[in-house]
This record gives C-alpha cells, structure tokens and sequence, in this order.
C-alpha cells in the first residue's frame, strides 16, 4: 500500500499538533504548520523531497516568528492579579481585629478576607477597626483608625 505525499505530510502536521498538547511549549505546533504547508503545497505542484523539506523548514519557521507571540496570547489567555492577601497594598488600610492584641503577645486582624498576625503599640480589643502602617512578611503592625499617629 502506497500512501501520498499529501496524505504523509497532513497525517504529520496532526501528529504535531497532538504532541503539542502532551509537551506544551508552543513550539512543536508550528512544525505541525509547517507540514500542512507542504501538504498544501503538494496539492498545486509536484515538489521533490528536498524542495518538500525546504517548504516545511520555510513554513514552521515564518510562522514560528510572525505568529508565536499572537497566537500564544490567544491560547494562554490574560492572567488577571488577584488578591491573594499576601501583600498588604497600599499600607494604611483598614482590617478588624478578630483576636485581642495585647502587647507584647500578637493578635489577629481580618483583612482581604483573610487573617494575618498583628502587632501593637497598645491594647485593642477584638471588633475594633485598625490601620494597618507596617507589614513584615505576614506580621502587620497596627494603630486604631481613631488614632492619628503612625507607627514606623
């Protein structure tokens, strides 16, 4: 049984493609490309099998350079920044005390809906809306929001 050119070169591109989902690097999909373009290729003309490479090589390459970037920004999607609470920004902000702070012990405060461990200069008591001016790792110092001073 003799198989096509065509046929070779289009069963190829798909063998490509699939490989490209089981070792994703958005590389091995523009082979796949380049393969349907020899395909397309031989469809119009009779092309010997180095002119057949050439096309190939011609093919993955131009459309590795003008439609990588493109393509990849279709399939990869946006990454959206959430909030993952481990970074308190802008500093100031206000949280809830959930767990009395009694210095030099640590409390608790609510913020970004979560929890982090708090430090003050005074006793609050928990239900008590604080700032928080100063984060270190995930222990933030706080001052009651009624109070004016900051702490450094």
């Amino acid at each position: 049984m003799v198989i096509s050119p065509i046929l070779a070169w289009f069963l190829t591109g798909i063998l490509f493609f699939a490989t490209e989902l089981a070792l994703p690097g958005f590389i091995i999909f523009f082979f796949g490309i380049g393969a349907w373009c020899v395909a397309l290729s031989l469809w119009f003309v009779d092309l010997s099998l180095a002119a057949q490479l050439g096309v190939f090589l011609a093919g993955s390459l131009v459309s590795l350079l003008l439609l990588r970037s493109w393509l990849r920004g279709i399939f990869a999607g946006r990454r959206l920044q959430e909030d993952d609470s481990a970074t308190v920004a802008p500093l100031s902000v206000t949280g809830t005390v959930t767990r009395d702070i009694v210095p030099p012990a640590e409390g608790q405060v609510r913020y970004g809906g979560s929890f982090w461990r708090a430090v003050a200069d005074e006793e609050i008591g928990a239900g008590t809306v604080v700032r928080i001016v100063e984060q270190k790792d995930l222990l933030v110092r706080v001052v009651p929001a009624q109070s004016n001073r900051e702490e450094n």
